[in-house]
């Protein structure tokens, strides 16, 4: 009787292979267990138990097992179909029209919001909800480019995200001690101190590339990013908007400035998107960087003398708010030639032959 309970054992055992392998990976030893604790209890009882047992397993297993094919193939079809709605041909209109939300978010829809809320067209309330609504696509967006594994027109929502939170969260990390060590030359006109006090918008996007260019080279599943450096500053450049917007802050009519900065980002990001050689993909970022934030520096000149502001507006305000605004492109330079001075570090053996040409 042993023999024969070990038989039956090892034979539901080779049954099981029959399973999908995910299946009995997760349930294959549950079900063996209950398997095994139930002919033995069978086998005690005596009579037909057992082979009233075995009838009934011969009965269901291929149930069972066509079952589980089928579910698994329905889910394989439901993940492949989904993320192939997402799946944008490189340099197609659906990749860039994709990857041109955040950049509308902040550098289309606010300025046109704001002019026609000034001009009475739309409330406050109407604005609110179109906001509410595009931000939350941004959001969906967002999650589906992380469900979808990061593909070229998600980056930009990565950037975008990464500039909110330096203003909510990494300029206190970083601003704090940087107050206090030097809150006494705050005052004093310093070139110096004018850089690393405005730095405190920045440091946390060149910490997070200089994290994202450590990582490409250490872990396998970020090499996308050694392989296609110029990845990293299109994760930046989708903080741009954002960074335009925030030097807009408190000041009335800069709707136009705003509108025509988004729309160079905007040409420099559909550039970026059909163009083939990295160099050329990278000059089309920086030349639109330079381009969109001199516009917003143009805009501050002109507009300051005609802003009603609690405080006495000269020339040197002028000088300061464009001072402030060039420093800032230079924080973004920054962020962007670091992924280009990265690519002349010594590589590994390992990772040398997935090195992308530059075409």
């Amino acid at each position: 009787m042993r023999s024969i309970l070990g038989l039956l054992h090892r034979v539901y055992a080779g049954l099981l292979m029959l399973y999908p392998k995910a299946f009995q990976e997760e349930y294959g030893e549950e079900l063996q267990f209950v398997f095994d604790l139930s002919v033995d209890e069978a086998a005690t009882k005596g009579g037909f138990e057992l082979e009233g047992l075995i009838l009934r397993e011969l009965v269901s297993l291929p149930k069972a097992v066509f079952l589980e094919h089928l579910r698994e193939r329905r889910n394989e079809k439901m993940i492949r179909n989904f993320d192939s709605y997402f799946n944008f041909a490189p340099g197609s209109w659906k990749e860039y029209l994709t990857a041109l939300i955040p950049f509308f978010l902040a550098g289309g829809l606010i300025p046109v919001l704001n002019y026609l809320g000034r001009a009475g067209v739309a409330t406050n309330a109407v604005s609110t909800v179109i906001m509410l609504a595009l931000f939350g696509l941004f959001l969906i967006l967002l999650v589906v480019g992380v469900k979808v594994g990061m593909p070229r027109w998600s980056l930009p929502y990565l950037g975008y995200l990464l500039a909110i939170l330096r203003t909510y969260l990494f300029s206190i990390i970083f601003g704090t001690p940087i107050y206090f060590l030097f809150r006494n030359l705050r005052d004093q006109s310093l070139l110096f101190i004018d850089i690393l006090w405005d730095g405190i918008f920045w440091y946390g996007l060149l910490t997070a590339i200089v994290v994202l260019i450590i990582t490409s080279r250490t872990i396998p599943s970020f090499q996308r990013f050694r392989s296609d450096w110029t990845q990293l500053c299109f994760i930046l450049y989708g903080s741009v908007p954002f960074a335009l917007w925030m030097t807009f802050d408190a000041y009335v009519g800069d709707e136009p400035y705003m509108f025509a900065s988004f729309l160079v980002l905007a040409v420099g990001a559909w550039f970026y998107l059909r163009s083939q050689g990295q160099w050329t993909r990278f000059g089309s970022l920086f030349v639109a960087l330079t381009l969109a934030i001199s516009i917003a520096a143009a805009g501050k000149a002109i507009l300051i003398p005609a802003q009603d502001w609690p405080f006495t507006i000269d020339q040197g305000l002028v000088v300061a708010e464009v001072k402030h605004t060039i420093i800032m492109w230079g924080w973004f330079a920054a962020g962007m030639l670091l992924p280009v001075a990265a690519r002349f570090l010594p590589q590994s053996d390992r990772s040398s032959h997935t090195t992308v040409s530059d075409g």
